[in-house]
């Protein structure tokens, strides 16, 4: 198979209510390599992404069951395949709001076929050049093991008793080492749509987060602050005095 394209062991989830938009991606993908999936509702897509891990997701914005960046950012609870939107809204607002809050990628229907693929295995390859980004298994960054599909955080024999926002921070800083995020943009990816939350809130999470994980802003093993900007994954943790 074309690494190319899908590759081995390329699995292609669509999230799509519109049967004829799955035909034909089905149609195109497989003779590509994917093995595809398909869902028509956000519960659907959870249940597929428990039993089938995909590569690679691509999500309408209207699902009878949920919206544009609610889905996303339930999807981001549940998985870090890269995402690509595919949908009838055009406005640069609506399609900023998306990579901000979570898709990988953006395309407008009316759409060719063979460049979404081909875009799909673009992403699916830039998956895997990064090793550190985590897949819906268990993952080890520095000293932590993370597992994606039971939301636990492992510190050597210690499991660490996260709150779903914790894990939501940790999860999202540790799969992009070094990259630094701004608070407005962890409360899109980890607050998204719920309502009035002040960035002061970013705050209190990580320093929460840090406490336990037994770091320290003042010399910190995981999570750097940049000051006047937000938080970043260290890209190579920090070696407390007398290890």
């Amino acid at each position: 198979m074309d690494s190319e394209r899908g590759g081995a062991e390329a699995r292609l989830l669509i999230v799509d209510d519109d049967p004829g938009i799955t035909d034909v991606l089905r149609a195109y993908g497989e003779p590509w390599g994917w093995t595809i999936a398909a869902a028509a509702s956000l519960v659907q897509a959870l249940e597929q992404i428990a039993a089938h891990a995909p590569n690679v997701i691509i999500l309408d914005w209207q699902l009878s069951d949920s919206t544009g960046l609610a889905s996303l950012h339930t999807l981001r609870q549940h998985t870090a395949a890269p995402i690509l939107m595919l949908t009838v809204r055009d406005q640069e607002a609506d399609i900023i709001r998306a990579l901000q809050v979570g898709a990988d990628d953006y395309v407008v229907k009316p759409f060719s076929p063979g460049q979404v693929l081909a875009r799909c295995g673009a992403l699916r390859r830039r998956d895997r050049n990064h090793p550190e980004t985590l897949t819906p298994d268990t993952v080890q960054v520095h000293d932590l093991r993370i597992d994606t599909t039971r939301r636990q955080v492992w510190q050597g024999s210690r499991l660490l008793d996260l709150t779903a926002l914790e894990w939501d921070a940790l999860r999202l800083l540790a799969s992009t080492p070094g990259r630094v995020w701004t608070r407005s943009e962890l409360l899109d990816r980890i607050w998204g749509d719920v309502g009035e939350v002040f960035e002061r809130a970013v705050d209190m999470e990580i320093l929460r987060l840090r406490r336990k994980l037994g770091d320290s802003a003042e010399a910190p093993r995981y999570i750097d602050t940049v000051r006047g900007v937000g938080y970043r994954w260290r890209a190579e943790p920090r070696i407390p005095p007398g290890l």
